[in-house]
């Protein structure tokens, strides 16, 4: 028989593969993943990486930062606190998560093709609708599991971004490496590809089943069953 602190070694060191298994319950989840990994890997690798490459192509100084931060947090809010709920009434969790990519696709062609200080803020602008993604993502995984599994679905979750975020930047940097010389758009072309990333999870994202990814749906079902068991009740009790 094996030893009390071998078994619990072991069990500490697989419990957090055993705890991400929930991410490969279903084509659903499994999209969801997907689509989590890559919001993390590219929204990660832009934040980290935009600064180093404004400063060095287009000469931003201390004011031009300032300004590019206060519109990055000043948007974020708007966003968050003023188009996300709106917008999801309106077309779906679904679509909003294609909206935030193709968004993400971009402004990061955007960041690529730049040539001047204005276009860079002009993207950073609009960059603040892909922090859409995330939340929304989020919610829906939150939407189909049981409450027991509420803090499970969202710690894997969190921890795929986590390891996005790690990858994202060293991907993003080997491209930078490999074309900073001139090769293919130059410097800019990290950014183009991750705007090619962006349009993979685009795909991912219009592939998701629409009754368990949009809750406007599943309430409007809900309504309609509740109709039809109301008239039925009604028709026998007449």
């Amino acid at each position: 028989a094996e030893r009390p602190e071998l078994v619990t070694w072991k069990y500490t060191l697989m419990r957090p593969g055993k705890e991400l298994l929930i991410l490969n319950r279903n084509k659903l989840f499994r999209l969801l993943s997907a689509l989590a990994f890559f919001s993390g890997c590219i929204s990660t690798a832009d934040h980290t990486l935009f600064l180093y490459y404004a400063e060095e192509n287009f000469g931003f100084n201390e004011k031009d930062i300032a300004i590019l931060f206060l519109i990055i947090g000043l948007m974020g809010i708007f966003v968050q606190a003023v188009i996300l709920k709106p917008l999801n009434s309106l077309i779906g969790e679904r679509r909003v998560i294609v909206v935030a990519f193709l968004v993400g696709a971009l402004h990061n062609v955007m960041y690529g093709v730049a040539t001047t200080k204005r276009t860079i803020f002009v993207s950073a602008t609009i960059a603040s609708l892909t922090g859409m993604s995330f939340p929304t993502i989020s919610a829906i995984k939150s939407n189909n599991v049981d409450e027991l599994e509420q803090g499970r679905i969202q710690g894997a979750l969190y921890s795929l971004s986590s390891l996005a975020s790690a990858v994202g930047p060293m991907m993003l940097r080997y491209v930078y490496h490999k074309t900073k010389n001139g090769s293919g758009f130059g410097k800019g072309s990290m950014f183009i590809f991750g705007a090619g990333l962006y349009l993979i999870a685009t795909v991912c994202a219009w592939m998701l089943p629409e009754d368990k990814a949009n809750s406007n749906h599943r309430r409007n079902a809900t309504k309609r069953n509740s109709s039809m068991n109301y008239g039925a009740t009604y028709d026998m009790n007449v």
